[in-house]
């Protein structure tokens, strides 16, 4: 006998709200974390909006190395810094406060995971582990950029869509809509919601009478889109997609796509612990050794792993760990892999709307980070956490080669590696924002009393933290520095144009130099050139890893005081 829709609702409560709390465990360790990456950007406009509300972006900022509208900087909604400003306005600026706000989608979004899951699949609360204790969900939980937010309101968007479909329900149909509208807000790769819940509404007979209420968010988001071009000049929906083209973005070859299963296997490695329990040893060997073939005979590791710099610290040679890096390309490459081959097989099998769904979900957002996005990072790859566990737990519902996998704790077993391996990468990720943090703040009390001006290049959570000490970063479009200046410069950053071969030996004639390096983590990284560890931005195409493990040189830090006046630019 099927169980009413109050069974159902009470049967959800219990295994719902320990998720939530499994997933503020997971996160309050990190509840102190520095303001890194993209952080200031949302943080900057959630200042401004405290201000100047109606104009959230009618403001400048120096982010690619000179000053430019805060419009051409940041090429993402305005949503999240309306909350980083209302919570800010109550609880303070500190980074603790802010980011126990943001554990709130993160939270979110593992609540609608669940209910999404229910309907899908016999195994609903380990699959969102699954999805949970992925490195890709736990860090960008502990930032506070767009991309967990965007991901909560998606997630609902959906499980209220299929709801309102199954119920005919108008209300949660127009519920789901709102949400699209917020995910879009929040991130504009919420717009993908549109065409995903348009094509299951088109392959479910019953459901095909709601696609005209998709009308609703594709409305609205055009008159955000008119809105801020009066506001701006430029439509800042159809801005972000001109950029990313601008941007190159727009990327083509089979190496683009082998980072990006690399990234996607990553992010998402718990998959690789299920795969015994996905496909049968001959399978899982051809499997093995096709991706080690394509691997290696399309995309050389030696000629990838030969591209990345040299490690600055002489007691370790960049050979040494060729073969730690050529095995985490092999893993990650091969559970992004999986991932594809999961949603394809799911939607052979079963060739119906939910399948689908699932199968757009994966190839939408695959297809976003290698081809759409202007850089492949794990950020890119956030949307896939939910279906992902979904597709691990129906492949081991119905696949023949998972026998041993009846008994319900031996499904649990890969989640200890998966959540060791997600809270490894976030404590790396957690150790290197604080080391640009602690050293603004050790710089600030070195320099707080000189009488010469204190420049910087970088940006970042490094950028932040020294505007907030008084420090000012170059224009490199109009240098105009005075014998005495200081100009700091960190290694692993954004060089943002200092690289400029003319620019930097001009620096260095001109200049004292001395260096400071500070230690961060030692053997795992989430960004650095030197091991090939790129989770917020793939320097193409040397970073080939969403993290790595490594020998980690320690972050490096020149100080250059000017000998005499330097003018460029």
């Amino acid at each position: 006998m099927e169980r009413s829709d109050t069974d159902k609702s009470s049967s959800t409560v219990l295994p719902t709200s320990f998720l939530c709390a499994i997933v503020l465990a997971c996160l309050f360790p990190f509840v102190k974390k520095a303001f890194n990456m993209d952080d200031p950007l949302f943080l900057w406009a959630a200042r401004h909006i405290q201000i100047r509300p109606l104009d959230f972006y009618g403001f400048k900022v120096n982010w690619f190395g000179w000053e430019t509208p805060m419009v051409e900087a940041q090429k993402n909604p305005p949503l999240v810094s309306y909350y980083i400003a209302l919570v800010a306005k109550w609880f303070g600026w500190t980074e603790t406060a802010l980011h126990i706000a943001f554990f709130i989608p993160a939270v979110a979004a593992a609540a609608g995971a669940y209910y999404i899951a229910s309907e899908l699949c016999s195994r609903p609360f380990t699959a969102v582990l699954a999805g949970i204790f992925s490195p890709v969900f736990i860090i960008s939980s502990t930032t506070v950029m767009c991309d967990v937010m965007m991901a909560a309101w998606w997630v609902w968007a959906v499980f209220l869509w299929m709801r309102g479909v199954k119920k005919s329900s108008a209300l949660n149909i127009i519920s789901a809509c709102f949400f699209i509208v917020l995910s879009s807000l929040s991130k504009y790769f919420g717009i993908s919601l549109i065409p995903l819940l348009l094509g299951y509404s088109l392959a479910k007979k019953d459901a095909r009478k709601w696609a005209v209420f998709l009308l609703i968010p594709i409305a609205l988001l055009a008159g955000y889109n008119w809105l801020t071009y009066a506001m701006y000049g430029k439509g800042l929906l159809f801005d972000a997609f001109s950029y990313s083209a601008s941007s190159g973005a727009f990327r083509a070859g089979l190496l683009n796509i082998l980072m990006t299963m690399a990234y996607t296997g990553g992010c998402l490695v718990s998959v690789f612990f299920y795969l015994p329990f996905l496909f049968d040893k001959r399978v899982l060997i051809a499997g093995a050794l096709a991706v080690a073939l394509v691997t290696t005979g399309l995309a050389p590791v030696h000629a990838m792993f030969s591209s990345l710099p040299r490690l600055p610290e002489t007691r370790h040679d960049i050979g040494d760990f060729y073969w730690l890096y050529a095995l985490q390309l092999y893993i990650f490459v091969l559970s992004g892999a999986a991932i594809l081959a999961l949603a394809v097989s799911d939607l052979l099998r079963s060739r119906d709307a939910e399948s689908l769904l699932l199968f757009l979900w994966v190839t939408g957002t695959f297809i976003f980070a290698a081809f759409v996005n202007w850089t492949i990072s794990g950020r890119s790859v956030l949307p896939m956490f939910p279906v992902m566990g979904i597709l691990l737990m129906r492949r081991i519902r119905y696949g023949r080669a998972v026998k041993k996998a009846d008994r319900r704790w031996m499904v649990l077993v890969p989640l200890i590696p998966s959540l060791l391996i997600a809270l490894s990468a976030a404590w790396a990720d957690y150790a290197w924002a604080n080391t640009e943090r602690g050293e603004a703040a050790k710089l600030g009390q070195l320099y707080s009393g000189d009488k010469n001006f204190v420049w910087f290049a970088g940006h970042w959570g490094f950028q932040y933290y020294m505007q907030d000490f008084g420090f000012k970063p170059l224009d490199l479009k109009q240098i105009r520095l005075s014998a005495g200046d200081i100009v700091i410069i960190p290694v692993n950053n954004d060089d943002n144009g200092l690289f400029n071969m003319k620019l930097r030996d001009e620096l260095a004639r001109s200049s004292q130099i001395s260096e400071l390096r500070i230690p961060s983590s030692v053997w795992l990284a989430t960004m650095s050139r030197y091991i090939g560890a790129g989770f917020y931005d793939a320097g193409f195409p040397a970073d080939q890893l969403p993290f790595a493990l490594g020998p980690v040189p320690r972050e490096r830090y020149f100080i250059l005081r000017l000998l005499r006046p330097l003018r460029a630019g």
